[in-house]
């Protein structure tokens, strides 16, 4: 019997960003905290599944994320360089980046521009590129979307029609309770990761000090 391929798509900064909203204070939690290791997720997620799927095989997992750029600064770059490198030296795991865009947080008396606000763009456009796409292509059987962005449900709609099975992942707590990524007429499984879950997955590397 063949195996179920399952691809997991993770956009990086809601799911980092999730984590502090759930599990800490996004304004005092230290800024290491959040994030969590690409390759287990994926691993956890297909574990998840087999109670229904005993077939179940992880094929990929793609990290979508915000390259930075020289606004800010060399020690960020290489923080963001290392991270990526030591993801992508997993076997399973592929990252894609686009630059980030910064608008002016601050300025000087002069007026001139001293502090930027960076913001991703276009993070979103590719990871639906690519659930879309590799749905047409029988690149996967089952699509795991970690991300609670609404501008995905309609690659999630494309992957659905052809055939694939999509399923999603957040974090969870009945303290905090969030809204999934839903898509209208379907009822895609969503995978609740609680904190525990995320104890497991969570990332404490240092790879500013290690820069």
């Amino acid at each position: 019997m063949m195996a179920t391929r399952v691809e997991l798509f993770v956009d990086y900064e809601n799911v980092r960003h999730g984590a502090r909203e759930v599990f800490g204070d996004p304004r005092r939690a230290p800024s290491l905290f959040g994030h969590v290791l690409p390759q287990r997720l994926g691993v956890l997620v297909t574990q998840l599944g087999e109670a229904v799927d005993p077939d179940r095989k992880l094929t990929g997992v793609t990290v979508y994320r915000g390259r930075p750029g020289p606004k800010s600064g060399p020690k960020r770059q290489s923080e963001f360089a290392r991270r990526v490198a030591a993801w992508e030296a997993q076997p399973l795991v592929s990252v894609k980046t686009r630059p980030l865009r910064y608008h002016v947080a601050g300025r000087d008396n002069g007026g001139r521009a001293v502090a930027w606000r960076p913001q991703e763009k276009g993070i979103d456009v590719l990871m639906a590129l690519d659930i879309a796409i590799g749905a047409r292509d029988d690149l996967y059987d089952v699509a795991v979307v970690a991300s609670e962005d609404s501008d995905l449900v309609p690659a999630v709609e494309a992957a659905l029609d052809a055939g694939k099975r999509v399923e999603t992942a957040m974090w969870w707590s009945p303290a905090e309770p969030r809204r999934r990524l839903r898509v209208p007429g379907h009822n895609v499984w969503n995978h609740k990761l609680d904190e525990r879950k995320f104890v497991h997955l969570r990332d404490d590397t240092d790879y500013l000090a290690l820069s």
